[in-house]
């Protein structure tokens, strides 16, 4: 009896060297194997892993696992991993298996798959084919880490994935800054669309306005709609680049009312609100407010932790949790920073040997903690408040006390509290010579605002955010 696993450590150990770092990272450590009998079965944690690692890996694996298993093992299959495979397939499965001339679509149990079973198969791989260039592969709900900051969006998501679901929103408008996993959700509910049988349609806003103005100068716009009616769910990523675009808006607006009224699946994302989407007239704005409209806020402490620990899992490695505390602590805006940071740490890893620790991680991050550091110094503070309230620095420092001048500088003191760290005295002195007890009052009134006034406390969190990206 082969060892499977130590097999395909072996495997995994060549292929590390034929592809690029990161194809390996991506697209085969994610892959773990079974043994039924002289067949291995290579496990992908999705249908896209399987299309596309069929296309581009599959040969180059069987041959590896020939030549380690001295050719006990007589053919490999690819499959996507879930229960099914280990409890005997109660239902027929399509998987892909190597070919040198094609890729042929067979059932694991050789005649456990009707005619219509495989008919369906093949047309639903059609699709696959065809939508699944635009989804990401690791964005799935099984790699989201969901917190306070996006728990609504994440549940409004994961409901529209049941195959049964009684709880649809219609359209789903998730709205929040670029980085924040607004995209991620939207693409784990493709995957699951995929996986129980339905199709979909994704587009970011620029795809959509290009297909839609190409069908318009070809007279092909009843056919491109056409189209996209077919599918069970529409997502349009970045909603508020359409405005302005008088055309498309207005095509856009026909296929919105065409899907509502088919009982069909729309998911929009936008950065902001639709209330606060002015730039659209208000047919827009009440047909986006029609079904939920769910916030994805910058994720908390806790959350950027989990994220980094689970994206580290993700890469192989074991990320400490003083390691994860730091990155966090100092990257705080949004995931995809997060997730620079993580990787050039991974990288300074890989280049020198280092096991990662803290005080590699800190070598590893010194240039962006010397732009946090950098970013909230005072100065940038006043500078950054005071051109977001169109007052001048000047203003902020000096002594008139009009609530126009007089709020902002609230603001600014508390964030200079928060940022810095620095003392209520030394902040009073940065701020024209105030006593310690102005500052002292400043930062207790904006935190009752903040309690009391949803759009400052809004304000107040986007400043924070703008100083501490850096």
């Amino acid at each position: 009896m082969i060892d499977v696993d130590i097999l395909w450590d072996r495997c995994l150990e060549e292929l590390k060297y034929q592809v690029k770092d990161s194809v390996f990272t991506m697209w085969l450590r994610p892959l773990s194997v079974q043994q039924y009998g002289e067949q291995l079965v290579v496990l992908a944690p999705n249908q896209y892993f399987v299309t596309h690692v069929s296309k581009h890996y599959l040969n180059d694996i069987e041959a590896l696992v020939r030549k380690h298993s001295d050719d006990v093992i007589s053919s490999v299959v690819l499959r996507e991993n879930n229960s099914s495979l280990a409890t005997g397939l109660s239902e027929p499965t399509a998987i892909y298996q190597s070919q040198q001339t094609s890729l042929e679509i067979r059932s694991v149990i050789d005649d456990g798959m009707s005619k219509q079973s495989a008919t369906h198969s093949k047309q639903v791989d059609s699709n696959i084919d065809k939508s699944l260039s635009y989804i990401n592969p690791l964005f799935t709900f099984e790699t989201f880490v969901s917190g306070k900051s996006n728990i609504l969006a994440y549940k409004a998501c994961f409901e529209l994935g049941k195959k049964q679901s009684q709880n649809r929103h219609n359209p789903l408008f998730i709205y929040g800054a670029s980085g924040l996993g607004k995209t991620h959700l939207m693409h784990s509910v493709a995957h699951r669309y995929l996986k129980i049988g339905k199709s979909f349609y994704y587009f970011s806003s620029e795809k959509f306005i290009n297909q839609l103005v190409y069908a318009l100068r070809n007279q092909k716009i009843e056919e491109f709609k056409k189209k996209i009616k077919r599918v069970d769910l529409l997502i349009i990523d970045d909603v508020h680049v359409l405005a302005g675009k008088t055309k498309s808006s207005s095509e856009f607006l026909s296929l919105f009312a065409d899907f509502m009224m088919d009982d069909k699946q729309i998911i929009l994302a936008s950065d902001r609100h639709p209330s606060q989407m002015t730039e659209f007239d208000e047919r827009f704005r009440s047909r986006f407010s029609w079904g939920l409209a769910v916030a994805v806020e910058p994720p908390e402490m806790e959350t950027r932790m989990q994220i980094l620990q689970k994206k580290a899992k993700l890469s192989g490695i074991e990320l400490p949790k003083e390691c994860a505390l730091f990155i966090a602590q100092n990257v705080v805006s949004n995931v995809r920073r997060l997730e620079g940071a993580l990787n050039q740490v991974l990288a300074n890893a890989n280049l020198t040997g280092q096991p990662i620790d803290l005080d590699m991680v800190q070598y590893a991050l010194k240039d962006i903690v010397a732009m946090r550091v950098q970013s909230v110094s005072m100065d940038n503070i006043r500078k950054v408040v005071a051109e977001y309230y169109d007052v001048s620095v000047k203003d902020l420092m000096g002594k008139k006390r009009t609530r126009s001048i007089a709020r902002p500088r609230q603001i600014a003191m508390a964030l200079a509290r928060e940022l810095t760290g620095d003392s209520y005295p030394d902040i009073g002195q940065s701020f024209g010579g105030r006593d310690h007890t102005t500052v002292m009052h400043a930062c207790d009134k904006v935190a009752q605002l903040r309690q009391e006034d949803p759009i400052l406390d809004k304000e107040y969190k986007a400043l924070s955010m703008t100083l501490q990206a850096g």
